[in-house]
């Protein structure tokens, strides 16, 4: 009789124990116990944030530069020397020449991106005597955007046409007229600092190794001269660029 009541109870424990494990839910018991977080979210949590993106330059730019201008134009010797022959007088080239510093402001055009751009000016002068507007072309131009220093050094050729206006002079017949035209051929070297997505601060050094011009200049108590010839230009300039 016992040994019939045993074998009915083994049955019981037989037919419940795997209805039991099939209910109890699949936990990992490593991961519970140890309470230590998957790798996945520990990279995820550890990561730095991404550093921001350097400044870039756009490809359309404008912006002003201010600097001086060195104008120093002087007449042949020979056409001098056929003056004085015809006026029998002893005028020296130094005479008719135009020496001059000016400060200048320019507004300034600037169309592509790194490599090769197009540049256009439209510089302006003030002299003491004199005042000249005009407009540059520079078809060549080079530069190279370092974006890991945010810098755009750049190399410019081309040319610009003035044309001069006089200053006041206290005497209605000759203040603020029309009274000659400058032209040139310059080159420039130049650099821009990106401190900001789309603003740069510029600097230009430029210098024209041939210049001419005729200016009409009216000393006090005087008749009109002509002045100028041909010569060199020189001129820097700092300013502030949207690009």
């Amino acid at each position: 009789m016992h040994a019939r009541y045993l074998c009915g109870v083994v049955g019981i424990i037989t037919a419940v124990f795997p209805v039991a494990a099939l209910a109890a839910p699949d936990v990992d018991a490593s991961a519970t116990s140890s309470g230590v977080a998957p790798p996945e979210a520990e990279l995820a949590a550890t990561a730095p944030p991404a550093a921001p993106s350097p400044p870039r330059m756009g490809w359309f730019g404008a912006g002003v530069r201010v600097g001086m201008q060195d104008v120093h134009l002087m007449p042949p010797a020979s056409l001098v020397s056929g003056v004085n022959t015809a006026s029998g007088q002893a005028f020296q080239s130094g005479d008719f020449a135009v020496d001059s510093n000016a400060w200048t402001i320019t507004p300034t055009l600037h169309l592509g991106g790194s490599g090769y751009f197009f540049k256009a000016d439209v510089p302006l002068s003030f002299a003491p005597q004199f005042t000249t507007f005009g407009l540059g072309l520079y078809p060549i131009n080079y530069g190279v955007f370092i974006e890991s220093a945010a810098l755009f050094p750049y190399l410019s050729l081309g040319g610009a046409a003035n044309l001069v206006d006089s200053r006041d002079t206290g005497d209605p017949s000759t203040s603020n007229k029309l009274i000659g035209a400058i032209v040139q051929a310059r080159g420039a070297l130049g650099l821009k600092y990106f401190p900001a997505k789309g603003l740069a601060l510029s600097g230009e050094i430029g210098y024209s190794p041939w210049a001419a011009g005729i200016l009409l200049v009216t000393p006090a108590n005087s008749s009109t001269q002509v002045h100028g010839g041909t010569g060199s230009i020189f001129d820097f300039s700092f300013g502030i660029e949207w690009l």
